[in-house]
């Protein structure tokens, strides 16, 4: 749970474009109010799509009665990691679809019914609200929607020299948090090319890839 507040976040973004603050977030507290918020709300949709605020998991299933692959309801994006071929040997790639109920659709063979009874790993991306995001997190969204809201309200370059320069400090701790958090690695990425590196059979062991050598001990 992030430690800055909502209210917080829009005032600081407020004051870094030479606004006045405000007591609150309702509707009567101003137009440049909604904008911040606005903007806050797209910087948060940055930064969740990147997977950098704990929202992303790899979740194994089976395809249900239908056929189907059914996702979370607070989805913001899917994508099948597991290596799988279909019947001529074309790797199967996979996209999001549906609304409210998301599934995910085989797009190398245009359905969304996959085979029965094996397991798919889908890499999950869900939504978390702004109370339950990690406070370092926070700060790295809220330096983000700073810098964008004073370029649009007040274009100042001196002011947005520094915000850019707070915007890298924050944005590195809060991947760094996110890192700790995850204890991510480099082999652990949503990539199917390394997924198939990672998952290939090994050949050490096969006797006709074996080369022996025929010369002569001492000439």
């Amino acid at each position: 749970m992030g430690s800055i507040k909502r209210l917080d976040a829009v005032n600081q973004m407020l004051l870094s474009a030479g606004e006045s603050l405000v007591a609150d977030l309702d509707e009567a507290s101003g137009v440049d109010t909604g904008i911040a918020e606005f903007m806050l709300d797209r910087a948060t949709e940055d930064f969740q799509m990147r997977g950098l605020t704990g929202n992303k998991y790899d979740k194994k299933q089976k395809p249900d009665s239908e056929g189907k692959l059914m996702l979370p309801s607070d989805l913001m994006s899917a994508e099948l990691i597991s290596n799988h071929t279909n019947d001529d040997g074309v790797t199967i790639i996979s996209s999001l679809r549906g609304e409210p109920d998301a599934y995910l659709w085989n797009v190398t063979d245009q359905t969304n019914v996959w085979k029965d009874g094996t397991e798919y790993t889908v890499e999950i991306i869900h939504e978390v609200r702004w109370e339950d995001m990690d406070t370092p997190v926070q700060r790295a969204v809220v330096s983000t929607a700073m810098r964008r809201y004073q370029l649009m309200m007040q274009g100042d370059g001196d002011m947005d020299t520094y915000l850019g320069t707070e915007e890298q400090i924050h944005n590195a701790r809060g991947r760094a948090s996110d890192i700790n958090d995850r204890r991510r690695n480099i082999f652990a990425t949503g990539d199917t090319g390394l997924a198939r590196i990672f998952n290939r059979t090994s050949t050490g062991n096969d006797p006709s890839r074996f080369r022996y050598w025929t010369g002569k001990i001492g000439g």
